[in-house]
């Protein structure tokens, strides 16, 4: 059964072609209804409340992480805490990991080349500020890890392992698994930091099977209002790591001079939370528990990979001039396809998609180091997600040879 008729944006645009979804997710209706529900009836802020509108709340919200919980398969919701993206998230853990003494000077960072910004940038401000050392792993010619190169990489002085789970760019899955083998049997005390932002929305990332320490996630790309991150760790890792931020609601107590921090997981959550995000992405788990889960989504999901490549197949040889920039094999790979060609600029493609309602993105796509390895300076993005058909991959390289082809 087509789940497009579950989300009302496209009641209201029918010839939407929406093919953006790795930059957010459009929302079905329970979770909008839910939200509004929550506003009109029951909304108040949690803790410290005796009232039945502030207990409603902190069901709705713990409810949210009991969600994560089963989601990811942490052990408990003492494990997850909230902030306001997961580029937030990755910000408050590499902070507090050195305000905890965790990383230090000289410690190094490994990532890959497929790195988003989000998982660069704070552990190059650490380089700037601590002193640590970042390294990049290569890819190899399928843009997964180059394995030869990890291993060699990874030398004693390595502290954090913090790779994607899969690529924005490429959609390329990366073999986590055995990046855990490697990582516990050559260097057992390195952390092992995944950003699931790209994976989680698609498969599961099973953060005990993977003997993962800290995972982060952004909830808008799952299905939920933006504003909310997710934050996984180990609890004898959070228990010792000593939170960068603080304020109302992250303590025990306040004096003049000193604070005490509160227990799991406030401590990592000053401020009033984002509740009612909080209960839009309890809302969307249980949508996507209702649709028959993980297995429906990536059988969804398979079949739409399999359609376009095998549309792309003809379509390269029409047009030789236009790269793929990712692997061209179903196996190990998202519904993620970034295009690269010099016949016409990428916002001016992405313009014309755009005048025929069909919705990519172009740019580097926060991975300007991938873009430099590929020696270009930015692609046309179509992502796809369990809303879509092949109709719309169809639409999708329609328009695409129409605009080529109108350049003569």
């Amino acid at each position: 059964m087509p789940l497009r008729p579950d989300f009302p944006v496209f009641t209201h645009h029918p010839d939407l072609v929406y093919l953006d979804s790795a930059s957010t997710a459009q929302k079905p209706n329970v979770v909008i209804e839910g939200m509004k529900h929550h506003m009109e009836q029951e909304y108040a802020n949690i803790h410290r409340g005796a009232y039945e509108l502030s207990e409603a709340s902190e069901v709705l919200y713990h409810g949210s992480k009991e969600a994560v919980v089963r989601l990811i398969g942490a052990r408990e919701t003492a494990e997850i805490s909230y902030s306001y993206n997961a580029t937030s998230a990755l910000n408050i853990l590499v902070t507090s990991l050195i305000r905890s003494g965790d990383l230090k000077k000289w410690d190094t960072v490994l990532l890959s080349r497929a790195e988003h910004h989000a998982n660069i940038v704070p552990w190059l401000i650490a380089k700037e500020t601590t002193g640590i050392e970042v390294e990049f792993v290569e890819l190899d010619t399928e843009f997964q890890l180059d394995f030869a190169d990890f291993e060699a990489k990874l030398t004693p002085d390595v502290r954090v392992v913090s790779l994607t789970a899969a690529s924005n760019v490429t959609g390329a899955v990366f073999d986590l698994a055995r990046v855990r083998d490697i990582l516990r049997s050559r260097s057992p005390s390195s952390l092992f930091v995944v950003d699931a932002s790209q994976s989680v929305p698609h498969f599961r990332v099973d953060v005990q099977v993977l003997d993962i320490d800290y995972l982060v996630f952004t909830g808008h790309k799952l299905m939920s209002d933006t504003g909310l991150g997710i934050m996984y760790g180990k609890k004898s890792l959070l228990k010792a790591l000593v939170p960068s931020i603080g304020g109302g609601g992250a303590i025990n107590w306040v004096r003049e001079d000193s604070f005490a921090p509160s227990g799991l997981p406030s401590r990592f959550e000053p401020g009033t939370p984002h509740i009612i995000g909080a209960g839009s992405l309890l809302r969307a788990i249980e949508y996507m528990e209702s649709i028959g889960g993980y297995e429906k989504i990536e059988r969804i999901e398979k079949d739409l990979v399999v359609h376009t490549l095998t549309r792309w197949q003809k379509f390269k040889r029409q047009f030789p001039e236009v790269r793929l920039i990712g692997s061209e094999k179903e196996e190990g790979r998202i519904g993620v396809f970034s295009f690269s060609t010099d016949k016409i600029h990428i916002s001016d493609l992405a313009d014309a998609f755009a005048d025929r309602l069909i919705c990519v993105r172009a740019g580097h796509h926060c991975a300007e180091p991938l873009m430099q390895h590929c020696s270009i300076m930015g692609t046309v993005r179509m992502s796809l997600f369990l809303y879509n058909t092949r109709e719309d991959v169809d639409r999708f390289f329609e328009v695409f040879e129409e605009v080529l082809s109108s350049m003569g």
